[in-house]
């Protein structure tokens, strides 16, 4: 091929091809670099907003710290608080059980768990607050209309009807007795028995029986014959139950006050008779200011 050919004919296309090329070529490079440009904006603009995020987030930690800072201090201030409350309301509940506890007490009898046998003088005009009639199928045939202590005769039925579901059929002989009836039946013993009457019976004032909350208890085989009561197995049954029901017996034998009375039998609270019975103590034997300890929880 000629080079007149060549530059006549190829020249030209070449140099045109060129041309279009580095167009392009330049066109793309500004398209580009347009972009780069915008994306370095956008990155610029990316930076600023991170920059301004970090900034809050650092701002919103600073708050979050002082808003701890207060939290725990609120935290202190309320369980400082709560516990001023609690401590405030133990001290109203001990108070309203101190108040409460004040409250039965006075409404409890205080005689009821005096010694009276031959020891304090019950006064003349003194009678229980309230006494109920003892069921007939209790009483021993022949006896008159027997009363007992209102709060206290539910403990003796109790008694009497634990008593029957072991087969032991106990009794009521004797129940509340005024001041004048003890009056009365000290005389009658007198009249028989002369100063020998002063073994078993008491002078009235000194009687348990006056407070209501005593009862002698026999069988219907030992009937009236009460120093025979010991040698039965009701005497043994109350032994070994009658505390349980808050019954004591108040004169066992060797006692200072009377003969040995196995029927005499008095209540003086659950709580009492069980300590009693597990100390092997009798009522009489306890120092009377211990023995107040347990009035308030007489009918409990």
């Amino acid at each position: 091929m000629s080079r007149h050919f060549i530059f006549t004919y190829l020249l030209p296309v070449t140099l045109g091809g060129f041309i279009a090329l580095a167009g392009y070529l330049y066109y793309q490079t500004t398209v580009l670099q347009a972009d780069l440009a915008a994306m370095t904006e956008q990155r610029d603009i990316a930076e600023e907003e991170v920059r301004v995020l970090n900034e809050t987030i650092d701002n919103i930690q600073g708050e979050l710290a002082i808003l701890s800072e207060d939290y725990e201090e609120l935290r202190d201030d309320y369980r400082e608080e709560r516990n001023k409350n609690e401590d405030f309301e133990d001290r109203i509940d001990n108070l309203a059980g101190t108040l409460g506890n004040l409250n039965k007490l006075a409404k409890t009898d205080k005689e009821l768990l005096q010694k009276y046998s031959k020891v304090y003088f019950l006064n003349e005009n003194y009678a229980p607050e309230r006494i109920d009639k003892i069921d007939d199928e209790w009483i021993l045939e022949g006896k008159d209309e027997q009363y007992f202590h209102r709060e206290a005769l539910p403990f003796l039925e109790d008694l009497l009807e634990d008593a029957e579901r072991d087969d032991i059929e106990l009794k009521v002989v004797s129940g509340y007795r005024s001041f004048d009836e003890q009056a009365d039946l000290k005389g009658q013993f007198t009249q028989v028995y002369g100063s020998g009457a002063n073994a078993f019976s008491a002078d009235q004032g000194y009687s348990e029986h006056q407070l209501g909350t005593t009862v002698d208890l026999t069988t219907e085989e030992v009937g009236g014959a009460y120093e025979s009561f010991a040698n039965t197995e009701a005497y043994e049954w109350l032994l070994d139950n009658a505390h349980k029901h808050g019954f004591v017996l108040s004169y066992p034998e060797g006692n200072d006050y009377y003969i040995f009375e196995p029927w005499h039998w008095r209540f003086v609270g659950e709580d009492l008779a069980r300590d009693l019975h597990r100390d092997d103590m009798g009522f009489y034997d306890m120092d009377q200011r211990e023995i107040d300890e347990y009035l308030i929880s007489i009918f409990d």
